[in-house]
């Protein structure tokens, strides 16, 4: 009975190996240009040679889902043999027969013969020989193995969708020996490609006090108001831009327009009666090429005090020139979002001077329904932290998980705003046992803020850990269309980068973040 025992289940392992054997030699038959742990969710040896949905990481543990740019940049080129998946997969799972067919060695030279009459001596001498030389082989891919596995911070990839849909992710690679009190961190992140949902509202907000009728601006005259190129003639030319490129992407489903000074005015965006504070950035009720929103913001004007500002198109609402109150512009933006029916709000908040009226922002922050406000300090007498009792641009914008940006040269300010829609990285930071964060934004390469779609390396030095565990976690931040998100990717480590069980966590980004 137990021969019989034996004999099945040796028969079974010869299945089993000749099962893997076939495997492997129809993936050594693959160009080198595709991974091999790379196949479809019900065919392990199959793939396509574009990106798909049914592709499916055969590394190690369950098929693991991937997104088309890791596909497209890794898992399809033939830099995959550099993927922490793939280097991770080769000491997983025994892939050694796999490796040889990818890469042919010589044949091995056939067994020397010995002559049966050798003496059994002899015979026990040359079985001797034969197992220290493979204890030598075994010690040394195991010294090898060690080292890697000691230099290798264990797979943390981790990827999550920005708000407007962007795929984001981040992962780990390597932590270095100790050398000086600091370990060598190395690891990579990436941005998708801006998805076409149009799922955003996006509300400018102008400011028309009458310091924005001086100062070296751009834009020409498109309020036809006879001063060109001043501080409003520019914030409409940059609104312009970022409504253009907000049609170009399709991720903006509406937009509104406020203006302020000393009060706000909200823009009527159609002919129809009544006030329609939100339209489709490419509404065009007169046919004329110009979308309704455009033509809105070349109707804005300011004048000296105590003259009205406001806007005259379609239908003409005006306040006090006054001076900036921007609590006021954020209230009217607030007011807009309240009829908003899509989940992302962003609201792109321009001002050339001091928060000089009005009431606290604090007070008016966040919105009933929360949003982004994205705050641009335009002209050189402006500042993102210029010292105001009601609250500064930076403070509105970090209230609201928005990023605020000084534009001191006005004429790269239509450039800059339209980075508000596109995808971007903007900042990484590492952290060791949830201490304080390192920021790290500095050693990324290439230099951030980076439009996507984009690769990014991280090659930063980091206090050398101390003896025991510890958890290592780099958080990667972005922003596309519908706001602010992050990627948070953690592994164990030590001072020798001990590489443990996997341990992998990625944070998605809520459809609205929650304020600081």
């Amino acid at each position: 009975m137990f021969g019989r025992r034996r004999r099945q289940e040796a028969a079974a392992e010869a299945a089993r190996e000749s099962e893997r054997r076939a495997l492997f030699e129809k993936l050594a038959q693959r160009p080198d240009t595709v991974c091999p742990f790379l196949g479809l969710a019900d065919d392990r040896v199959g793939y396509s040679a574009e990106t798909t949905e049914e592709h499916r990481c055969y590394a190690f543990g369950d098929p693991a889902p991937l997104s088309f740019e890791q596909q497209g940049r890794v898992c399809l080129q033939r830099g995959y043999g550099n993927c922490p998946r793939y280097l991770r997969g080769v000491l997983v799972i025994p892939t050694e027969e796999l490796e040889a067919l990818r890469r042919p060695q010589p044949m091995p030279a056939p067994p020397v013969a010995v002559p049966e009459a050798a003496p059994r001596s002899r015979r026990r001498w040359g079985a001797i020989l034969s197992v220290l030389g493979l204890l030598v082989v075994i010690a040394a891919i195991g010294g090898a193995g060690y080292w890697y596995l000691r230099n290798q911070v264990a797979s943390s990839a981790a990827t999550a969708s920005l708000p407007g849909g962007t795929d984001m992710g981040g992962e780990l690679i390597s932590l270095s020996e100790p050398a000086d009190g600091q370990q060598q961190l190395r690891a990579s992140a990436f941005i998708g490609e801006t998805k076409a949902v149009a799922n955003t509202v996006l509300v400018y907000v102008l400011d028309i006090s009458s310091s924005t009728l001086g100062g070296q601006g751009c834009g020409g005259d498109p309020n036809k108001d006879g001063a060109s190129d001043t501080a409003l003639d520019c914030e409409i030319a940059a609104a312009e831009a970022l409504n253009k490129q907000a049609v170009d992407s399709g991720t903006v489903a509406e937009v509104g327009v406020v203006g302020f000074a000393d009060g706000a005015v909200t823009g009527d965006l159609a002919p129809a009666k009544g006030t329609q504070s939100l339209v489709k950035p490419d509404a065009d009720d007169d046919g004329d090429g110009t979308p309704n929103v455009v033509e809105a913001m070349r109707s804005a004007y300011a004048a000296p005090r105590p003259n009205p500002v406001g806007l005259a198109q379609f239908s003409p609402v005006s306040v006090s020139a006054g001076r900036s109150a921007f609590s006021d512009g954020i209230s009217a933006a607030c007011a807009v979002l309240q009829d908003a029916e899509s989940p992302n709000h962003v609201v792109v908040f321009l001002s050339d001077g001091a928060n000089v009226g009005g009431v606290a922002v604090t007070s008016v922050l966040p919105c009933g329904k929360p949003a982004v406000f994205n705050t641009f300090a335009a002209g050189q007498d402006a500042s993102c932290a210029r010292p105001s009792e009601l609250g500064t641009l930076e403070q509105v914008a970090s209230l609201s998980e928005g990023i605020c940006t000084d534009v001191t040269d006005l004429a790269k300010l239509p450039q800059v705003l339209q980075a508000v829609v596109a995808p971007q990285l903007l900042r990484v930071e590492v952290t060791v046992d949830n201490g304080k964060p390192i920021d790290v934004t500095s050693r990324v390469v290439p230099s951030l803020p980076l439009s996507g779609p984009a690769n990014v390396a991280v090659d930063a030095a980091i206090p050398q850990l101390a003896e025991g565990d510890h958890r290592l976690c780099m958080t990667v931040f972005a922003s596309d269309a519908g706001g602010p998100g992050s990627v948070t990717s953690c592994s164990p480590a030590s001072a020798v980068g001990g590489r443990r069980a996997s341990a992998r966590r990625g944070r998605a980004p809520a459809a609205r973040p929650p304020p600081r």
